[in-house]
């Protein structure tokens, strides 16, 4: 109703769980830190609690969505199950043809595919969302699957998101078998004042096309004290007061308004149960109340206790007038339709141009100048850098840099900008191709940690890269990188246009129908826009990988959708070779 009047292309405080709108506060951060390192140790069952509206199942889809492709995952979002039927939905999530019909069947033809991705070097990982509800019988199920294993590792990771019961669950005496086998909890908080506003700014980014700030300071802080912080209440609270502004055609929610919009959705609850009483009951009520607060509470004063009873929760303080737009999170908003860039102004593309104007100095041998660069060191400078070429700002933050998981470091950081990353084995063809800034990993000695540096420029068999410090520009011969280079590359990119989950599989059709217009949009004729994945549009999508040089199977996922973003001009994508 109101997109229009706010310049939306979509309601931003939708009650989905849609990964594009995950805001990352620190409490979320350090949760998608957590699970990375579970998923890179490999071992053991892992907690992650909150509070109902939290933002669990965003953070699950989010958490699935980064995975790469050394990682199948199965994910429970329907955990009110008997053992044999959890079984059943695991080996479908995973995709096992599976004729069983027993638990022994059932197990057995799961431990002869986990042995398989075991051989192809890939793990596996089990999501089980609302695990709060969960059956004894069942958690006894997974507790012996996790006994799926072979003599050095387990073949099977088990992860449990619920409600804070779920730790009390598991720390039963009747379930002390698995609560002893959990290796990393973590329970996310609500969100402070000032990561509230951040939210609701970050929501606003992401749906509108302007980005402009639409509430202001008091308006934040009457949802605060509203929603105590809860994503899911904040989420109702400010749809409700978009909805109000819109109806007195004010382009701005201020306190006034939010106050009158929370005070409508509380107030209408509690209407019919005023009227009801008249005076003699309501004295009644009250006269009951306070003999049973003096029953309850015998060692204060009457007049204490009820005092206390009805004591009005502190207002949060004051805080601090709102950062200019430009310091704040950074948007990662999708655009609208055929306009240029996600309606954000970029910087001219960044690249080949601005490298090529650098001075890049060689230095007299390219693996002593690696053996001379701090790993933790060249991560974060490399994210920079190739955040830089992309125009957007970067900010270190201590407690991701303690990471020690390199693509967890890289994913929970670029995150805060919008971005994704792509972790996958490549060539410089491949990636002269792709024709976009990558970060690489180079092995400076036999037993050192990984150096990463910015691949910022190709021109010819020379290599433009960036490293540490100021004007740190590296230029090498190909084969001078290919001789240090792992072959792993790091590609931060942007989902311009949401689209979500793998297509063909569990994409929504609406991602479907953007696949089908980007497609068009790059010159393929004979797409029938239709939320069918259809052969016309296998086809073209085949036809674009192979382009692009990528594996050709038809399926996309993410690089898949980085080469479609590549074929758009209205996307502004720094480039590695000057056109």
């Amino acid at each position: 109703m109101y997109n229009a009047h706010f310049g939306f292309r979509e309601k931003p405080f939708k009650l989905v769980p849609n990964p594009e709108y995950l805001f990352l506060s620190r409490s979320h951060e350090e949760a998608l830190g957590h699970l990375n390192y579970a998923i890179s140790q490999g071992d053991g069952f892992v907690e992650i609690t909150g509070e109902v509206g939290t933002g669990k199942t965003t953070l699950c889809r989010a958490f699935l969505e980064s995975l790469d492709e050394a990682t199948v995952a199965a994910y429970i979002f329907n955990p009110k199950l008997g053992p044999k039927q959890l079984l059943k939905t695991i080996n479908d999530e995973f995709g096992i043809p599976c004729d069983a019909d027993d638990t022994k069947g059932l197990i057995d033809t799961l431990n002869a595919f986990l042995m398989q991705k075991k051989a192809e070097k890939k793990r596996a990982i089990v999501v089980i969302d609302e695990a709060q509800n969960l059956s004894r019988t069942v958690l006894e199920q997974l507790r012996l699957l996790s006994n799926l294993e072979t003599n050095r590792e387990k073949l099977l990771q088990i992860i449990l998101v619920g409600q804070p019961e779920l730790s009390d669950m598991l720390d039963s005496h009747e379930l002390r078998q698995i609560g002893q086998r959990i290796s990393l909890r973590y329970r996310i908080t609500p969100l402070s004042f000032r990561d509230t506003q951040d939210y609701i700014q970050y929501r606003l980014n992401v749906a509108s096309q302007k980005g402009a700030r639409i509430f202001d300071t008091a308006a934040c802080r009457h949802i605060f004290a509203h929603s105590q912080g809860i994503p899911r209440v904040i989420n109702i609270a400010c749809d409700r007061a978009l909805l109000a502004a819109f109806s007195l055609n004010r382009a701005t929610v201020t306190g006034r308004i939010a106050r009158m919009a929370i005070k409508e959705m509380t107030g209408r609850s509690r209407t019919g149960g005023v009227a009801l009483m008249d005076g003699r009951k309501a004295l009644g009520l009250f006269a009951g109340l306070g003999v049973l607060v003096f029953a309850l509470l015998y060692h204060q004063q009457l007049g204490e206790a009820v005092a206390g009873f009805f004591r009005k929760a502190p207002a949060p303080p004051a805080a601090p007038p709102p950062p200019e737009p430009a310091a704040s999170r950074p948007a990662s908003g999708p655009p609208a339709g055929g306009t240029a860039a996600a309606g954000e102004a970029r910087p001219a593309e960044a690249g080949a141009g601005t490298i090529a104007a650098a001075a890049l100095q060689a230095p007299a041998s390219f693996q002593s100048r690696l053996r001379g660069i701090d790993s933790r060191t060249s991560r974060a400078s490399a994210l920079k850098s190739i955040l830089e070429l992309w125009g957007e700002p970067s900010e270190p933050k201590a407690h991701l840099e303690a990471l020690d998981d390199d693509y967890a470091f890289f994913n929970l950081s670029a995150k805060a900008g919008g971005f994704l990353v792509h972790r996958f084995e490549t060539d410089l063809t491949t990636l002269r191709s792709l024709n976009m800034p990558a970060i690489l990993e180079f092995q400076a000695g036999p037993r050192g940690a990984p150096v990463y540096l910015t691949l910022a420029a190709i021109e010819g068999r020379r290599i433009a890269l960036k490293g540490p410090g100021e004007n740190a520009a590296v230029e090498a011969d190909a084969k001078e990188v290919n001789d240090a280079w792992s072959g792993v590359a790091y590609l931060p990119w942007k989902n311009f246009l949401s689209l979500a989950g793998t297509i063909p599989g569990n994409a929504p059709a609406d991602s479907v129908l953007a696949l089908k217009m980007l497609l068009q949009e790059s010159g393929h004729a004979g797409i029938a826009m239709t939320p069918d994945y259809d052969s016309a549009a296998q086809r073209a999508v085949e036809a674009l990988q192979t382009k692009y040089g990528i594996q050709v199977d038809g399926t996309v996922g993410p690089l898949t959708k980085i080469v479609l973003y590549r074929e758009q001009p209205k996307f502004k994508i720094p480039r590695l070779v000057a056109n």
